[in-house]
């Protein structure tokens, strides 16, 4: 509950704005009950950002999980993926802006996020390698993280009018684009 008052606290009123009583005073409880759970705003804010990039993580790995055509999974990541971040900037403006921003204090928040996601991604580029071609130029982590790089650096466009629906056009363009390079050494069917 208190992550939730937070999250909604951040979004409104802005990191330096939200203090630890502001917090408590929101949740209805008192500062100490706040310190028992948090040492400081920080690992508030942390706990918060961590909760968005689970919200993010589990439906993408569910997308990777469900099987199906290579191509077609990783539209539906690029897609959903989009979708996801989308939500996040609706919900919480303030905190996708410092994300997409590459704003120092969730620089290694953003790092878990592109770590989580690279752990989702290679075991799909290695089935994809292992059922077609072994002799591919480069190793799955390397078409993982060539593909993420290029899915995500379009997230800061979200933050602009019309994003959304930019972003779903690049990364989508982009994938086509990706997977017709990566025919040869990639069972795409």
């Amino acid at each position: 509950m208190i992550i939730g008052v937070a999250a909604g606290l951040f979004a409104t009123r802005g990191l330096r704005l939200t203090t630890m009583e502001t917090i408590a005073s929101a949740a209805g409880r008192g500062r100490r009950t706040v310190y028992m759970y948090f040492r400081n705003k920080a690992e508030i804010y942390n706990a918060v950002v961590d909760t968005e990039i689970n919200s993010i993580i589990r439906p993408l790995r569910e997308i990777v999980s469900s099987g199906g055509r290579f191509e077609g999974v990783l539209k539906r990541y690029t897609s959903e993926r989009t979708r996801l971040l989308a939500d996040i900037l609706r919900r919480n403006p303030l905190l996708f802006r410092d994300f997409a921003l590459e704003h120092s204090r969730v620089e290694k928040l953003r790092e878990r996020l592109n770590r989580e996601e690279l752990q989702i991604l290679i075991p799909c580029f290695r089935n994809s390698l292992k059922d077609g071609n072994s002799g591919a130029s480069l190793a799955p982590e390397d078409y993982a993280m060539i593909f993420l790089n290029l899915i995500k650096g379009n997230d800061r466009l979200l933050t602009t009018d019309k994003g959304f629906e930019r972003v779903e056009a690049l990364n989508l363009t982009g994938t086509d684009i990706f997977i017709k390079g990566t025919e040869p050494a990639l069972a795409v069917r």
